[in-house]
């Protein structure tokens, strides 16, 4: 989605402005801060606005900012990544380790059931909820702004329910040309795993498995002979899928100008291997930032990214990702078998319909190549009218290109898994998005008097193709051509068009009285086509205030108290990302219909498969806030605690109908959202000629409950594990708490089966489950909520200190009072008697050695393996996130070979980790709110250890 930017700012001083950016009647704040302006910077001489709001010094609002120079101390190839752990009320996890990974962002818990991702905006451009910043290189940013609250993410109205990321660009400056060079590599290797069966445990295990099942034994081993083959392999999978991978990236921008042109050129490079064999991602972008000044009162400019990325995936196939894979296999197989075609072994040959998928054969056969072509940027021009009214207009557009070609070869890995033909798909989406914007600004000051006003309009349409195509029975393994598919029977096509379109108007007040008094008021109205007739606009006003304390006179006798400022913000935004045509009733095609006097003949027809609702509108967030910032000791400790209250109310639930209705429910607007928490913020810094050091954290508290569901009688259930629904979402509840039975122990007799309520089959050695509705049976029913996946409390400490030239920074973050749904312990210690499993199943329940813990062996049911307890664990977690030590040259030794600066350094990341969590990683997430915390054994994050050299000329 594009959003970009609209006018510069204006100063009653004569000042270095910073840019003003309003986008689709939104003003975007993107302030142009100093290094330790996270928190509060110092007071500006004149009311002045910085990308559509007041400066932090005036604003009412709580954003915050982050420095470019902070997120480079974080190796990524997704900036949004670098944001972890510094910033109050901005949760951040990965969604895999995998290259090229996106980041998992959340502001102030999760206000809706779908995707609770911000918006994320660059120099204006609103690229959208769900992309994951791959474009763009990390070294190219600026400053990072986290719009949390109402006079903040207020400003983009339906869009900014779930907070807006702000991100701002390095620009040009006047001056002779400055050449900046960022070069480091790095290895990556895999953190912890668990520990599996050797192949004499696996054998024991499977065989007490099937015969506790009643099944007949899978390994007859009559003499030691026989033993001794079928153990003489002792495969570690895991071993052979992990792999240290290297990582390295190099940066190069020139930039300068002069008084009436500016410029800056960058390109970047950069490259990580996966630590899963067959995974990579490859980045090579370019940007291009300048601006003119025509006259004295016209400036024109322009922003441009170009940027192709190159990502190999490797996720798996029908469904299983390469660690569930891994984590199945029998240790006793090899890896490879020359006498298969492809050259793999299967995994096991207990149940052919459920081998395992050999993860090393298919890593290293199949190729799934998907390629990226991004144009992103805007074009401006600014018109000052006369002093403080300035008019400016801008051309955003976002051009993407994707390409993705997936082939599989021929090949045998078991019974079950036979591909006898290769086969290509593949798939191109073209992505236009583009955004006309309009804007005035006017800033007035008399005497003790200050004003601003924006008054802005904007229209911004998004069209998507893509098409798809699929072919097998190639002629060969290296065939990369869909007609070479010699069977037209297996040949399919597809493809679709999205048109999407938003047009805003917005107008922003901003009053100061004394500059002890302040008042910010905005007004925006939002129109979507996503709605039906009658439903597609919206007015969404917020309204802000603050008071300077630090100027009453009852303050004086704290002179050690810089700055005092009480501010509260109330507001509303929404949110128009629920899909399209939801007001319509949706046509499935491609389905047989009977007809004649027999019904001997079948027609190929179309049916509507979803109920309409015209009625379906925004889902609206009402925001409040209430906060208080301190700085002190010359304004070296600041201070900032924040109490939030986020309540969304009109959220789309589906209620359910009758199956004799024919069709799906529609979404209606009927469910309500609570969040509210507390956010508190400092740092302090001192330095002199020759050390210097800086400390700054946060620390959020936040609760989430479900208020209502409207006319529903049933939860949401979510969360797919196993085939069953692991989460649920009910009134009272927090969004996405699991869902399952309560153990109460372990059937130790049969006589104690018989006294108490128990799962059909049941044996001694299972699990006992509790009955906790008392009708005498164990049902669906007595299932309850074990646990949420939100965190109730995260934190984060950055540390730096310099010493005549050397520099030592830390940052520490982590979350606690959260669970997680351990989806590996279904296979690893569900004791289903077909796969590989962890080494707690060496103490489970045998008629030898009873267990209170470990239910036994059996490969007949699924009772000791149903959503419970017993796979819910605390997520909690400490982190050393990165460690990095450097040396910067004395200018007398660099200024030799032309250098002003030249600093090597070493670092780490991912170095340590505290938690209980018996899984690969504690920190993974996804964007749905409703399958939250579910690990289903998706790759983990990875150690790091790198070095690198930084220049500049």
């Amino acid at each position: 989605m594009i959003h970009p930017p609209l006018f510069r700012c204006f100063s009653m001083v004569k000042k270095a402005c910073n840019k003003l950016i309003i986008t689709s009647c939104s003003v975007i704040l993107s302030a142009q801060l100093p290094a330790f302006a996270t928190l509060i910077p110092q007071p500006d001489d004149s009311l002045s606005i910085r990308n559509g709001r007041l400066t932090a010094y005036q604003n009412t609002s709580s954003a915050d900012t982050v420095s470019g120079k902070k997120l480079n101390r974080i190796v990524t190839a997704n900036a949004l990544q670098a944001l972890q752990g510094q910033v109050a009320g901005l949760l951040v996890r990965s969604n895999s380790g995998k290259p090229g990974g996106a980041a998992t962002l959340q502001i102030h818990g999760p206000g809706r059931f779908g995707d609770t991702t911000p918006l994320v905006v660059v120099d204006g451009l609103i690229i959208g909820q769900a992309d994951n910043l791959n474009w763009l290189a990390p070294n190219a940013i600026e400053t990072v702004e986290v719009l949390k609250d109402a006079t903040s993410a207020g400003l983009y109205g339906m869009r900014g329910a779930n907070g807006v990321i702000l991100i701002t660009t390095k620009k040009g400056n006047t001056g002779q040309p400055r050449v900046t060079v960022d070069l480091f590599t790095g290895v990556q290797r895999s953190n912890q795993a668990p520990q599996l069966l050797n192949s004499r445990q696996y054998v024991d295990y499977i065989n007490d498995s099937r015969s506790n099942g009643g099944l007949i034994p899978a390994f007859k081993l009559t003499n030691q002979a026989s033993l001794d083959t079928l153990l003489k392999t002792n495969t570690d999978w895991l071993g052979a899928l992990f792999r240290p991978a290297p990582v390295r990236s190099a940066y190069v921008s020139v930039a300068g100008g002069n008084e009436s042109a500016r410029y800056l050129i960058a390109a970047d490079y950069f490259k990580q291997d996966g630590v899963i064999l067959g995974a990579d991602f490859e980045r090579l972008s370019m940007r291009l930032n300048t601006d003119f000044d025509l006259a004295d009162n016209v400036k024109v400019g322009q922003n441009m990214t170009v940027s192709q990325s190159v990502q190999h995936a490797n996720d798996g196939t029908s469904g299983r990702t390469p660690i569930e894979q891994a984590l199945k296999s029998a240790p006793y197989l090899s890896i490879t078998n020359p006498k298969r075609i492809g050259g793999y072994n299967g995994t096991t040959y207990l149940d052919a319909s459920n081998d395992a998928l050999n993860p090393i054969g298919l890593s290293v056969l199949t190729n799934d190549r998907q390629t990226s072509l991004n144009l992103i940027g805007d074009l401006f021009g600014e018109w000052t009218i006369f002093d403080g009214l300035k008019y400016r207009a801008t051309l955003g557009f976002d051009l993407r290109n994707f390409d993705r070609a997936y082939s599989m070869p021929a090949f045998n890995m078991g019974e079950y898994n036979i591909n006898l033909t290769a086969s290509l798909a593949r798939a191109k989406q073209t992505g236009y998005n583009t955004l006309l914007h309009h804007q005035l600004s006017y800033t007035h000051t008399l005497d003790a008097h200050s004003l601003a006003i924006v008054l802005a309009g904007s229209r911004q349409t998004y069209r998507t193709n893509d098409v798809s195509a699929f072919a097998d029975d190639l002629p060969g393994n290296d065939i990369r051509s869909l007609t070479a598919g010699q069977s037209s029977r297996n040949r399919t096509v597809g493809g679709s068009y999205a048109f999407y379109r938003v047009v805003s108007l917005m107008g922003q007040l901003s009053y100061d009285y004394g500059r002890k008094y302040w008042l910010t008021a905005v007004l925006r109205r939002d129109g979507s086509s996503r709605f039906g007739p009658g439903h597609r606009f919206g007015a969404f006003p917020s309204l802000g205030a603050a008071w300077y304390l630090n100027k009453e006179h009852f303050m004086e006798a704290l002179p050690y108290l810089n700055t005092v400022k009480l501010r509260a913000s109330w507001g509303k935004t929404g949110n128009d990302n629920v899909g399209d045509f939801q007001y319509a009733s949706l046509i499935a095609q491609n389905y047989n219909y009977p007809f004649g006097p027999t019904n001997a003949f079948l027609g190929v027809g179309a049916f509507p498969n979803t109920l309409p609702n015209p009625g379906v509108r925004w889902e609206t967030t009402t925001l409040s806030n209430v906060g208080l910032d301190v700085t002190a000791l010359d304004n070296s400790v600041k201070l900032r605690v924040d109490y939030f209250r986020k309540r969304t109310t009109d959220l789309l639930v589906e209620v359910p109908l009758p199956a004799s209705v024919g069709a799906a429910a529609p979404l209606t607007n009927a469910g309500t959202i609570d969040n509210s928490g507390i956010d508190l913020s400092f740092s302090t810094e001192r330095s002199n000629d020759w050390f210097s050091y800086s400390l700054t954290g946060f620390a959020s508290w936040q609760k989430n409950k479900v208020i209502s569901l409207g006319d529903r009688p049933t939860p949401v259930f979510g969360g797919l594990v196993q085939d069953e629904r692991v989460t649920a979402t009910a009134v009272g509840q927090p969004v996405g708490s699991y869902y399952g039975f309560q153990r109460v122990g372990i059937f130790q007799t049969r006589d104690e089966i018989s006294k108490n309520p128990s799962l059909t089959g049941t044996e001694p050695g299972d699990i006992r489950y509790a009955d906790l509705n008392k009708d005498g049976k164990i049902t669906d029913d007595d299932k309850t909520f074990l646990g949420s996946p939100i965190p109730t409390f995260y934190y984060g400490f950055t540390a730096s200190v310099s010493v005549r030239g050397v520099d030592l920074s830390v940052l520490l973050q982590g979350a606690s009072g959260n669970q997680l749904y351990n989806a590996n312990a279904y296979w690893l210690n569900g004791y289903q008697g077909r796969y590989n499993a962890g080494t707690e199943v060496l103490a489970r329940w045998t008629r030898e050695k009873p267990s209170t813990t470990q239910p036994r062996a059996d490969a007949s049911g699924t009772r000791n393996f149903r959503p419970s307890d017993r796979f819910v664990e605390s997520g909690s977690y400490f982190r050393l996130k990165s460690l990095q030590l450097g040396y910067t040259l004395p200018e007398s030794l660099t200024s030799g070979f032309g250098a002003s600066r030249l600093r090597v350094y070493v670092g780490a990341q991912n170095l340590f980790t505290k938690t209980k969590y018996s899984g690969f990683d504690p920190e993974f997430a996804s964007n749905q709110a409703l399958s939250e915390g579910l690990d289903v054994a998706q790759q983990p994050q990875s150690r790091m250890f790198l070095g690198g050299i930084q220049l500049n000329f």
